[in-house]
């Protein structure tokens, strides 16, 4: 009376499912069968790579290619990589005090924000009579934009310093979690140098910006990633990141450049998760398959179950967990189904700010409907 289990449909899977039952956390179990795989696929195609551009350095950005970087030290501990601590925020203080309004623009989040957030966003203060004045970043006026920022007083920025210490030179590999390559095209307009991106994914600005000699993507063949995968790459980005700050500039002390992040309460979770993930490293490396290429959409297909049909212990694993995106937001935590029939409004406002808005809906009503279909088709 038994039911046959599910036979596994590749090395990999049978792989996972012979050694998941080590994982002693619910936690570490969810990293080791859905980001496994997939960072180690990542880092072999970034090996490869590397190895067609041998004397080039290999460069990580902080935060969101941290797991990655410590997955890539454990299958190639021989190689010497760095860890980049930029961000789109800690840069738009270099173009705003060099005047350059399209690269501030650029670095500038997709969002809704008033002068006072845009002016703090990029190290300086906002004129009073500014401060409330409100953009909407998603669709941008650009002249109304760059008349404002024209306003705004030139802060001081040290990020060329910073960089300068890092020893980033023309042809170095940029490895990013990726979308439309922003940081990577902010770095060469500061720097005045071309770099080589090799990104985990991308959107459809990526071509009208860079060849495919110049950037790179590993998932989806290098096409734009389908929707369903923006359904939960925020979700995706802060499990992969350092559990830090986000770098918000930098500082001169003792006459050296020093990192300034923000101020950060550690997730517990994160450390299970990734954790989990190094041991699928760790095992794979120690197997008859280390050899054995992971092709991109096997790597990528858990985390595509888990994003459109989550289970209910990842749920509950996930749905509390904060991302930053121009803000801090949940990615599913919803309230009661009867608190929202008597506040309705407030309905509207946690279902905008969820960033993984299927978990969302289904913690909401945990009914067996198929919100992940549903949630493509009203997109």
């Amino acid at each position: 009376h038994l039911p046959t289990p599910t036979p596994p449909e590749s090395d990999v899977q049978a792989f996972t499912q012979n050694h998941l039952p080590a994982a002693k956390t619910a936690g570490e179990s969810l990293g080791f069968s859905v980001l496994g795989a997939l960072a180690v696929a990542y880092c072999r195609w970034l090996h490869e790579r590397r190895v067609q551009r041998p004397g080039v350095g290999l460069y990580f950005l902080a935060r969101d290619m941290y797991l990655m970087r410590t997955v890539y030290f454990r299958l190639y501990p021989e190689e010497k990589t760095r860890y980049l601590q930029v961000s789109r925020r800690s840069l738009a203080p270099a173009f705003l005090a060099r005047g350059d309004w399209t690269s501030v623009l650029a670095a500038l989040p997709r969002q809704q924000l008033t002068g006072a957030q845009i002016a703090d966003y990029c190290g300086t203060a906002c004129p009073d009579e500014l401060t409330a004045q409100e953009f909407d970043l998603k669709h941008p006026d650009a002249p109304a934009l760059t008349a404002f920022l024209q306003k705004l007083p030139r802060p001081e920025s040290l990020a060329e310093e910073y960089l300068a210490a890092q020893g980033l030179r023309a042809g170095d590999i940029l490895v990013d979690i990726g979308s439309g390559g922003t940081t990577q095209l902010l770095l060469e307009r500061l720097l005045g140098i071309e770099l080589h991106g090799l990104q985990l994914s991308a959107d459809d600005r990526l071509r009208t910006r860079f060849s495919a000699d110049t950037t790179e993507a590993f998932l989806f063949n290098g096409a734009p990633a389908p929707r369903i995968y923006w359904a939960g790459q925020p979700m995706l980005e802060r499990l992969l990141s350092q559990d830090v700050g986000a770098t918000l500039g930098y500082a001169q002390a003792g006459g050296v450049v020093q990192v300034v992040t923000a101020s950060h309460t550690p997730e517990p979770l994160l450390a299970e998760i990734q954790h989990g993930a190094l041991q699928f490293a760790a095992a794979w490396q120690q197997s008859v398959l280390r050899g054995t290429a992971i092709p991109p959409q096997q790597a990528i297909a858990l985390f595509l179950r888990l994003v459109e049909s989550p289970t209910a212990l990842q749920l509950k694993l996930l749905g509390n967990l904060t991302v930053e995106d121009g803000g801090t937001y949940p990615l599913a935590a919803p309230d009661s189904v009867g608190h929202y029939l008597t506040h309705p409004a407030e309905a509207k406002r946690d279902f905008a700010e969820a960033r993984w808005k299927i978990g969302f809906l289904q913690r909401l009503a945990p009914l067996p409907l198929p919100y992940g279909k549903l949630y493509l088709k009203f997109k």
